[in-house]
């Protein structure tokens, strides 16, 4: 009789004994000459050239000195429409202003004398400012009759 310990023993050789029964090979035939091969056309991607340009730059204020062409405008009139002591009054007269001319149209407050002034367009010559004023003038005459050209602080 076996003695319980080598039970186990038995039962694993009993198991790969049991697995291990006749097999059946398969066989497959193999191809005498291989298959032919598959052709993939890949699109070509487009190349793209590059080239990089050098361009000499002077400064921008050197250059309009050294040719005298295109210089800064230098801003010096405007046309004061008025002087207000009412807020409302004088932001009323520089949207009036504004929509009539599409300039810009600057409310400055003065402190001293307690006035809002109300001066419109940013000229180079007190010609140009002077015909400006007279185009007012003309255009809406009982609203600008008292306009008059400044000369800008520097």
């Amino acid at each position: 009789m076996t003695s319980l310990r080598s039970f186990p023993a038995i039962l694993l050789v009993a198991a790969i004994l049991w697995g291990c029964g006749e097999s059946e090979e398969i066989t497959q035939e193999v191809p005498s000459q291989p298959p032919a091969p598959v052709t993939v056309q890949v699109e070509k991607k487009p190349e793209f050239e590059t080239r990089t340009d050098t361009v000499a730059t002077v400064h921008m204020k050197e250059q309009q000195q050294r040719s005298g062409a295109h210089r800064e405008p230098q801003i010096r009139f405007m046309v004061q429409i008025g002087a207000f002591k009412d807020p409302k009054n004088a932001s009323e007269i520089q949207t009036s202003a504004r929509q009539r001319y599409h300039l810009p149209v600057l409310n400055d407050y003065h402190t001293k004398l307690g006035l809002y002034q109300i001066r419109i367009g940013f000229f180079e010559t007190r010609e140009a400012a002077q015909a400006f004023r007279l185009r007012m003038q003309q255009e809406f005459s009982n609203d600008y009759k008292d306009c008059w050209v400044v000369q800008l602080k520097r």
